[in-house]
């Protein structure tokens, strides 16, 4: 194959993973900040 197609295919397969770990990376900056809130607060979240 040339290498486009290879090219096309690697960005087709690495969409999904690449999806994945951003959504992983803003749950957890998410978990940190309503646990800095709950500190903030007086409570504690974790």
């Amino acid at each position: 194959m040339t290498r486009k197609i290879w090219m096309i295919l690697a960005l087709m397969l690495a969409a999904p993973t690449l999806s994945g770990c951003a959504a992983a990376a803003l749950g957890a900056g998410g978990a940190i900040a309503a646990d800095e809130v709950a500190e903030n607060e007086g409570g504690n979240l974790f």
